[in-house]
Order: structure tokens, then C-alpha cells, then sequence
């Protein structure tokens, strides 16, 4: 294979790369990012609001009770065509994500008075005392906890993956 062979086979390769993977590294690149943010309890450098209530003090902000309950476990992508979608099944992700305030229902009510007698019963006070104050509440105010949506860093992470990958295949 002479040097003109060589050069259109590396330009074919990195063309095959850019339509049929890169997609993929963006959504692959995407996703570890925005699960990351639950790791890090913020959104790039910019860290979560602290709980107000002592209820689950020993967990990590925004994660759920078992495995593949975590609204982190619900982050995905799809590509159709020349668009790639990140996104969340979880109902309540974004009000988690933009913030914003709940209407206390009746079924609601009934629940965290049911959860502040459970709590009594175990001889949990500061649990018993925050789920009595959420039944009592006409209004819960969610603070906003940013995990998906635009970043630099993550346009950075996407840049230099792909910078890494052109190198390799065209070198």
C-alpha cells in the first residue's frame, strides 16, 4: 500500500467513526457525566443544597432505597438519526432538576402521617418530627438539584475523547 493508499484508508476510517460511533461516545460520554453528579452531589462545580431533614442523613443526596431505584440508575440515551437524546423515565426528575414546589395532597398527607408513627414507633423523633411537619404542610418547596443539562465540562470530556480517538485510528 503506497503513502496516497495509506492516508485515504486512515480519512475512510475516521469518516466510518464519525457517522457510526461518535453518537454512541456522546451518549456513552454523556450519561457517566450526569451519574457522576450524584456522586458528586452537584451539578459540575456547582454543589447541591444540604437536606433539611436528618431523615436518610447517611445517604447521598438524591439516591433511592435499593438497587436500580436511583433516579441516577434512570439516566439513558437514544440516537435516532443525527440527534441523540439524554433523558430520565422518572417522573419526579425534574422538579429535582429545576426545583420547584409540591401541593401536599390528601393521599400524601395520609402518608406522612402513617410514616411519622412509624417513625415514633421506632424511636426515631427527628424522623417522627420532619414527617409530621410534611403532613402539616400545604406546600413542600424542592430545592433545585441540577444533574443533567448543559455543561462545558461535559462538551469538554466529549471533545477530548473523540480528539483521543481520531488520533488513534488516524496515526
Amino acid at each position: 500500500m503506497n503513502g496516497a493508499d495509506e492516508l485515504l484508508a486512515k480519512l475512510q476510517a475516521a469518516k466510518d467513526y464519525l457517522i457510526n460511533d461518535v453518537p454512541e461516545v456522546i451518549g456513552t460520554e454523556a450519561v457517566k457525566h450526569f451519574k457522576a453528579n450524584f456522586v458528586n452531589e452537584g451539578f459540575d462545580e456547582n454543589k447541591w443544597a444540604p437536606r433539611r431533614t436528618k431523615v436518610k442523613l447517611n445517604k447521598k443526596i438524591l439516591t433511592g432505597q435499593g438497587s436500580g431505584d436511583h433516579l441516577s440508575d434512570s439516566i439513558d440515551y437514544k440516537v435516532e438519526g443525527n440527534t441523540i437524546t439524554i433523558y430520565t423515565d422518572k417522573l419526579y426528575a425534574q422538579i429535582h432538576n429545576e426545583g420547584g414546589e409540591i401541593t401536599v395532597t390528601p393521599k400524601m398527607k395520609k402518608f406522612f402521617w402513617a410514616k411519622s408513627m412509624e417513625a415514633k414507633a421506632n424511636g426515631d423523633p427527628e424522623a417522627q418530627e420532619q414527617y409530621k411537619w410534611m403532613a402539616l404542610s400545604k406546600v413542600i418547596k424542592i430545592p433545585k438539584r441540577e444533574f443533567m443539562g448543559p455543561s462545558d465540562q461535559l462538551n469538554q470530556q466529549i471533545t477530548d475523547k473523540i480528539t483521543r480517538d481520531l488520533n488513534r485510528i488516524t496515526n
